[in-house]
């Protein structure tokens, strides 16, 4: 089984490029995904509450009230991200287990895959890009937030020209369905070659 990374920034076309890959059959771990299982698990519940108290509001958490502190603070970001690194390698790797017998491919979609160094996991990264018009367009329309908030979110990622820099393949959305998925066809030909 080989693992093949796919990151990018928010909004960039991560989730339709693996949405096209699992069409095709593709093994897909969606960390995006994966996290939002994790806010089910009551240890991890237990650790939010402990470090941000104030987002639950009669046990439930206002996931807006938690966005809007970590993106507008790194600190706060970072305490956040500390919380769900342990489950969410742990999902990873067990997934990893799971399918390591099988021939095939694993693709691996996560925003901080280099930043969190699942990279080394890989035996390829591929980027994928859009310009950042598009890119902050698609934000704000599916989450529904303000350009400002988009920027706070934006600007704590790591930049899209390092990240090109990094990958080994740079995949850009910005054209039509169809298009994007004649890409994707064309590099799993070379890729299963």
């Amino acid at each position: 089984m080989k693992i093949i990374g796919i990151t990018g920034a928010i909004g960039c076309g991560k989730t339709t490029i693996t949405n096209i890959l699992k069409k095709y059959g593709m093994e897909v771990f969606d960390a995006d995904k994966e996290v939002a299982k994790i806010y089910e698990d009551d240890n991890f519940l237990n650790q939010l509450k402990n470090i941000f108290p104030r987002i639950f509001k009669q046990g439930i958490i206002d996931k807006k009230l938690l966005r809007r502190i970590v993106f507008s603070n790194q600190k706060e970001l970072i305490k956040l991200e500390d919380i769900i690194e342990p489950f969410l390698q742990k999902r990873f790797l067990d997934r990893i287990k799971e399918v390591s017998e099988k021939k095939g491919f694993l693709f691996i979609e996560a925003v901080l895959l280099f930043e969190k160094g699942w990279n080394r996991y890989c035996s390829e990264v591929w980027g994928v890009t859009v310009d950042l018009e598009t890119q902050k367009q698609r934000v704000m329309q599916r989450d529904q937030i303000t350009e400002k908030e988009f920027f706070d979110i934006y600007n704590l990622q790591m930049s899209k020209d390092l990240k090109c820099q990094l990958v080994d393949r740079i995949i850009d959305t910005g054209c039509s369905l169809q298009e994007l998925e004649n890409k994707i066809k064309l590099i799993l030909g070379e890729i299963n070659g």
